[in-house]
């Protein structure tokens, strides 16, 4: 956020802002398969946590894609 005193208002103040959802766009595997007698052996075969969305991980957030938003707000 960037807050910027309006000029004649001594309390008044304007904020603008971008925040930044999936930026790096890459999921967060967990942790490969540490057993030695299986086939699977070093291979990764979760996420530790799904994407997320603005939406929620329930609507949306398994396809999204990077998302931004850009907020302003007036301050009295």
């Amino acid at each position: 956020m960037k807050n910027t005193k309006i000029p004649g208002r001594e309390n008044l103040e304007l904020g603008i802002g971008v925040q930044f959802f999936n930026v790096f766009n890459h999921p967060n595997f967990g942790m490969p398969d540490h057993s030695t007698s299986l086939s699977t052996f070093g291979m990764l075969a979760y996420t530790n946590s799904p994407p997320t969305s603005l939406l929620g991980s329930g609507l949306g957030g398994d396809n999204v894609r990077r998302m931004i938003q850009i907020k302003a707000q007036i301050q009295f």
